[in-house]
């Protein structure tokens, strides 16, 4: 993963610059995670949208959930029909750094071997 971007500096104790992160993984659509409005404890609207094969969401999901530092609670994963496969679209309000390292962990699952 490139981070691009970084942390402008704050209006009215919001963040207000837009940085993105691309991924090196062809199943993220666009290639971009969006991180949108940084506020004043370094938290941001983290929004990705990733393709899946419809037997790989079960194993996605129950990773995201295993992560060691809890799903937040303005959390929202909407898994619709594309193709042969699903796109699966998540958006959470977090730590940029948690949003992109629980991402990575949960498609390196899905990347070993049953």
């Amino acid at each position: 993963m490139e981070e691009r971007g970084g942390l402008g500096k704050p209006l009215n104790d919001t963040w207000q610059d837009l940085a993105s992160t691309s991924v090196n993984d062809q199943r993220a659509a666009g290639g971009t995670i969006r991180f949108l409005g940084y506020d004043s404890d370094g938290r941001a609207i983290n929004q990705v949208e990733i393709w899946l094969k419809p037997e790989e969401l079960s194993a996605f999901t129950q990773s995201l959930v295993a992560y060691p530092v809890p799903l937040p609670t303005d959390y929202l994963q909407i898994a619709e029909p594309c193709g042969d496969g699903l796109s699966v679209r998540i958006r959470s309000h977090e730590s940029p750094k948690t949003f992109v390292s629980r991402l990575s962990s949960a498609l390196s699952c899905l990347e070993q071997p049953a």
